[in-house]
């Protein structure tokens, strides 16, 4: 009886005797939300990426670390207001849209993603962004929207021309 204790307890001790390692820390509190440093990371990797695959000359680490961190904070604010205006992509609606970028593209959907692991990309990181930026483009409207008023004068006199 004294003997299983003893292994108990040393079983019970044994993972606090292991090495912690971090996976990720946070970088920004936004809001409710936060920005990871992995989320950062990746974002400016694949900025780097792009000015690399145009051949375009890149500024100084330092700015495109700031302009990256300063887009995924605006990105999350505006994340932030569609969820609290209850703003939803539906997988058809995704679906659709992601078909029609193949298509537009000349491909299938099926030669798209097959494209796509080829390219090193992940079709499931794909969809994810694709229905972020459709989200954000739906709060964007919707602000500006609701910033637009015209008047009864306004449109008579716009008919009447």
């Amino acid at each position: 009886m004294k003997i299983t204790k003893l292994l108990f307890l040393l079983l019970i001790s044994f993972p606090s005797i292991s090495k912690i390692e971090t996976l990720d820390r946070i970088a920004v509190i936004v809001d409710d939300g936060v920005l990871m440093e992995s989320q950062i990371d990746f974002a400016l990797s694949e900025i780097i990426k792009r000015y690399d695959q145009q051949n375009i000359p890149k500024p100084s680490m330092e700015i495109l670390k700031e302009q990256t961190i300063e887009k995924l904070i605006i990105d999350e604010l505006q994340l932030q207001m569609a969820e609290r205006a209850g703003i939803r992509i539906s997988d058809t609606e995704l679906n659709n849209t992601i078909a029609r970028i193949a298509s537009s593209n000349g491909m299938t959907l099926e030669q798209f993603i097959s494209y796509l692991s080829t390219e090193g990309e992940s079709y499931d990181v794909l969809r994810e962004n694709v229905k972020k930026e459709m989200t954000i483009q739906r709060i964007q409207r919707g602000r500006v929207g609701s910033m637009i008023n015209i008047t009864d004068k306004e449109f008579d006199a716009f008919l009447a021309t």
